[in-house]
């Protein structure tokens, strides 16, 4: 099997000559301000927060002009990788934290440490699980905007009429492994036209969850702290366990192959959804009765699933300090735009803007900021891309019911050792 990088590469390397659509801007508008080219990924209500911060940047100051440029998120970082290799990328770029290290071995990226440092931007204001993701062989490679992590949302008009709501409107969960299946099952009771947890049997939701599981039963890192050469460390035993307890839900308060989650939720037939927090400021906008909890403690560990948004300064064969400090300014202004960020649902980066009273009073937000400190980011590895696919697939195949648990996690070590390889 191919490597998620050496794909990557291997498109580069076959895709340069088409790059005529991936031209970068002017280095300058006509009135004389550095411009910079900014890459996107987002979608739906986050692009709108994101142009809007790009927006209030670009009207702060007379010297830098950002153009924002949304690319397809499907072959977002394939694009990304075959334009900086071509000379021809963005000047700041949108990454996922898990993707870093790929594009940090590739010689893709800039290091931060001595620009951060030119701006006054200090990497110990952001939590400290988030610092550690921005590092790759000891050097900072991006600047967080956010985490992301795995949460609960509840429909309230469901959780009430099934007298599942304590006197502040939060949801009645028991948090013990039994309490929390006991609450759906009360809630399926309660309303049996209803879905339980509206989640697909297999899919990145269901690799969320149990990574959340995972980690909170003990489990050690997935692979060894090792970038390009790693061993696989998994926790067999404990990945059974986490893959056993999630089947307990399928087929009773989870429906089997469900197609759309989000509309079920949405069209108020679902009574909860799992997912990630960027579901917050859609529920918002469809005026959708509901709360947003953290995924509660179930075991022994704090810890949840999640990921981090960042920024990326894209390396140039030919470029000047004055345009490196351009961007790392509009670098450090995004992130201290936590607040105008968190309207999509995402934590901020930095636990001052966290605690303080502006986020505090925004609906749901505050509700579940607490669990960005306990996000166990993946490993720093080249294969996290792959093996995040192995792990899924191997998931999705326990959860059909076409393996048994054991089974399963012995196939997704065998992959997961095919990929690495």
């Amino acid at each position: 099997m191919i490597g998620q990088s050496k794909r990557w590469l291997l498109v580069a390397c076959c895709s340069l000559i088409l790059l005529t659509a991936c031209n970068r801007t002017e280095l300058t508008t006509s009135d004389g301000r550095i411009q910079l080219n900014y890459w996107v990924l987002f979608g739906g209500g986050d692009l709108s927060y994101m142009q809007d911060i790009v927006t209030s940047f670009n009207e702060s100051q007379d010297e830098i002009y950002v153009n924002i440029v949304l690319q397809d998120f499907d072959d977002y970082y394939t694009k990304l990788v075959t334009s900086v290799a071509a000379n021809r990328g963005p000047d700041v770029a949108v990454s996922h934290a898990a993707v870093l290290p790929e594009l940090v071995n590739q010689g893709l990226t800039v290091p931060l440490n001595d620009l951060s440092q030119e701006v006054g931007l200090d990497f110990n204001d952001f939590y400290e699980n988030l610092q550690e993701a921005m590092q790759v062989d000891g050097s900072y490679h991006a600047v967080p905007l956010d985490s992301h992590p795995f949460i609960l949302y509840v429909n309230t008009e469901l959780a009430e009429e099934a007298g599942l709501l304590d006197d502040d409107g939060q949801p009645i969960i028991e948090e013990t492994p039994e309490g929390f299946l006991n609450f759906f099952q009360e809630a399926k009771e309660a309303l049996p036209d209803k879905t339980g947890i509206a989640i697909p049997t297999g899919g990145l939701d269901v690799y969320r969850w149990w990574w959340t599981i995972y980690f909170q039963m003990g489990g050690t890192p997935i692979f060894s702290d090792d970038l390009t050469n790693p061993d696989i460390t998994l926790d067999e035993e404990i990945a059974v366990e986490a893959a056993d307890y999630l089947l307990q839900f399928f087929g009773d308060v989870i429906p089997m192959h469900m197609s759309d989650p989000y509309e079920n939720f949405q069209s108020g037939n679902a009574f909860s959804l799992m997912t990630g927090v960027w579901g917050t400021g859609i529920w918002e906008a469809a005026e959708l009765p509901f709360t947003a909890v953290p995924f509660p403690q179930l075991f022994d560990v704090d810890a949840a699933q999640g990921g981090s948004h960042t920024l990326i300064m894209p390396i140039h064969s030919e470029t000047t300090d004055e345009r490196q400090r351009a961007k790392m300014e509009f670098i450090q202004y995004v992130s201290d735009s936590g607040l105008d960020w968190a309207k999509a649902g995402h934590i901020p980066s930095k636990p001052e803007i966290v605690e303080s009273q502006e986020y505090q009073d925004m609906p749901y937000r505050s509700d579940y900021a607490s669990i960005s400190a306990d996000v166990v980011y993946t490993d720093q590895t080249i294969y996290q891309m792959s093996a995040e696919t192995d792990m899924t697939r191997s998931l999705d195949e326990i959860m059909a019911g076409r393996l048994t648990p054991e089974e399963g996690i012995q196939k997704m070590i065998n992959d997961l050792e095919i990929t690495i390889r």
